[in-house]
């Protein structure tokens, strides 16, 4: 009988048994059964073998006793698995897998070693056709003081550039090249000579920056100057002031690709992007090709760009910089006069094409808008400023006109709330800077917004006919806007052909929609309404002639500069386009006059235009007005 207890056992014999065998030093028989093994003081056997009779038999230790484990730094490591990357990449890329010759140093003695479980596991992943790839021994940091010649180097934090990406045998030689910068102008095959650039940045000033004025260049800068300050400015502006068409096209077809480059896939926001899509935007009828309009889109990338550059608002701090208690960003700076300018016309542009087009919203105003606004107009830096100015307060007019119409049910606002716009149309007026009181440029813009405000009464709905007293109102909203349509041609005819080329697409725009409303009010069948006395006021064939008259002296102008080229001028295209309005609507207003164009050919001379050449452009309709307007210059050109 045997009596066993947790520290000692004791047997019949009276002999008293020793500690329990450590953990892996269980004699053979015990670790086999899995049984506790306790070896006996007053023998070599354990007292589980010595009952049993059984040879107790010494198990063979196969624990590795390393005592204190030294230990290996997260950098050390992952420069390990590097170098290991490395060597195998220099076997693979030998050619056709073959070793190094013995003149050259082997990669072992270059680089360490890669460890076996990542050479066994490369191997093992590579398919059968791989290339054979050597399994070196692994190589362990040093730990402690070796002697020899083939010392291992100590892998550090500092040494990971230096050993694995500049290896010994390659440190000798010439250090490669810095990486090129991104260009910062679209790759052309066409650029302008020095002396086209002056002459193109002088056009610019002198004719486009009078409609447009985003950007304040001074005398002293220079091509050179603004090439070097805002390079994709400088293009731009090159690219529309060609008076090639050829070239022009080639160039704007480079301004695209660099755009999508910059913007899309290299994610870059800077206020030269910003100026560049400016131009781009503003006389974007240098750049339509037989192609789908862009205009929606390059006005919601410059809307991006604003946001990104946080033009629209004073930059705060993110919610989780204010939570953690750290600073991601620092601390805001103030906005120059030069970002101030370009977030305004970025909103004068968007609202006019939204306005126009009718295809997207323009930027949103703010309160920090507002306060360029104000600061502009107090630290004026040119005479632009004030114009800029002007521009923007009236654009907010029709602005607000755009959101009345869009949220009341009719799509009429009530008769108070345009009296209140049109009384700011009018404070806005009397307070002109004395250099603006006969500038041609507000002026058409103020005679514009006017009538944009009257045809805005006029869409009410009518009267009921049965009623006997006439609709006034109406009326007086109509003949408001036959005289804001003859203000706006007289402030147009006034202005020399020369300075064509420097008219927005927007100015484009309301000429036509001036035109259009004028086609309105002249075949407009309504007892109370003359139409003869309209076309007396303003007669809208005639208005044709003048504009054609026009264009014909600038497409002549700049064929004369240019020479041949295979695409045809915007004006001329301007040109066609009047010619087949001119001749769409002669037809119904030869009818209203009681006229038979097929009778006499003298009687038609007078209404239609006898040159053949025009405009594939789709017949009026009169249901869908604003659609057939806005593709009259946003559309896909082929005479």
């Amino acid at each position: 009988m045997e009596t066993t207890s947790s520290s000692s056992t004791t047997t019949t014999d009276g002999s008293v048994n020793g500690m329990p065998a450590p953990y892996g030093r269980a004699c053979t028989n015990c670790a086999r059964a899995k049984c506790r093994c306790i070896y006996r003081t007053s023998g070599t056997d354990c007292e589980r073998c010595h009952r049993l009779r059984k040879e107790c038999i010494p198990s063979v230790s196969v624990r590795k006793r390393n005592g204190k484990r030294t230990h290996v730094s997260r950098a050390a490591q992952l420069e390990a698995k590097l170098e290991d990357l490395v060597s195998l990449l220099r076997h693979q890329a030998g050619p056709g897998g073959k070793a190094p010759s013995p003149g050259e140093p082997s990669v072992a003695s270059s680089t360490p070693a890669p460890s076996a479980h990542s050479a066994a596991s490369v191997t093992s992943n590579n398919s059968p056709h791989a290339v054979p790839v050597a399994v070196l021994p692994p190589q362990l940091p040093e730990c402690g003081p070796v002697h020899g010649k083939n010392r291992p180097t100590i892998m550090t934090r500092g040494t990971l550039l230096g050993s694995v990406f500049e290896p010994q045998d390659m440190r000798a030689r010439t250090p490669p090249p810095p990486p090129a910068e991104p260009p910062a102008i679209p790759f052309c095959a066409y650029q302008p000579s020095p002396f086209e650039a002056a002459d193109g940045l002088l056009t610019f000033r002198k004719y486009m920056l009078i409609f447009l004025p985003f950007v304040y260049l001074p005398s002293n800068m220079t091509e050179e100057r603004l090439r070097k300050t805002y390079p994709f400015l400088w293009f731009s502006i090159m690219t529309v002031t060609s008076k090639n068409v050829d070239r022009r096209l080639v160039m704007s077809e480079s301004v695209k690709k660099f755009i999508a480059q910059k913007m899309v896939m290299e994610h870059e926001k800077s206020l030269d992007l910003l100026f560049g899509l400016l131009v781009v935007m503003g006389w974007t009828h240098y750049h339509i090709k037989r192609e789908k309009p862009i205009l929606s889109l390059l006005a919601s990338l410059a809307k991006s760009l604003v946001f990104d550059l946080g033009l629209n608002k004073v930059p705060s701090e993110p919610y989780i910089s204010a939570c953690l208690k750290t600073a991601f960003h620092p601390p805001p700076k103030e906005k120059t006069m030069e970002e101030r300018r370009a977030v305004l016309a970025c909103f004068l542009l968007t609202s006019q094409i939204s306005h126009s087009l009718k295809r997207l919203d323009a930027l949103t105003w703010t309160s920090h808008m507002e306060e360029s606004l104000q600061l502009l107009t107090q630290r004026r830096e040119w005479e632009g400023d004030d114009l800029l100015v002007a521009q923007v307060k009236i654009q907010l007019i029709v602005e607000q006109l755009n959101r009345a119409i869009s949220q009341s049910l009719d799509n009429a606002p009530p008769s108070y709330y345009l009296s209140a716009l049109h009384t700011q149309l009018t404070n806005i007026k009397t307070q002109l800077p004395s250099h603006l009181q006969q500038n041609d440029t507000i002026l058409s813009h103020i005679s514009y917004t006017e009538l944009a405000i009257h045809e805005a009464a006029v869409s009410k709905p009518r009267i009921p006919s049965t009623t006997t007293v006439p609709d006034l109102a109406r009326y007086a909203a109509m003949e408001a806007c036959l005289h804001a349509i003859k203000d706006w041609f007289d402030r147009h005819f006034s202005i020399p052909s020369y300075v064509y080329i420097g008219m927005t697409f927007s100015y484009w725009c309301h000429m036509a929609h001036c035109l259009l409303s004028l086609y309105r009010l002249s075949v407009l069948d309504d007892p109370s309404w003359d139409r003869r006395a309209v076309r007396n006021k303003l007669d809208l064939l005639r208005i044709c002639d003048q504009l054609k008259l026009g264009f014909e002296e600038v497409s002549a102008k700049r064929r004369l500069d240019s020479g041949p080229t295979v695409e045809e001028d915007g004006f001329t295209k301007f040109n066609m386009m009047l010619r087949t309005m001119k001749n769409g609507w002669s037809t119904e207003l030869a009818a209203i006059d009681g006229v038979d164009l097929s009778q006499s050919h003298a009687t038609a001379d007078q209404y239609l235009d006898g040159n053949s050449n025009e405009l594939n452009l789709p017949l009026f309709h009169a249901e869908d007005p604003e659609a057939w307007m806005a593709g009259l210059f946003d559309m896909n050109w082929d005479p």
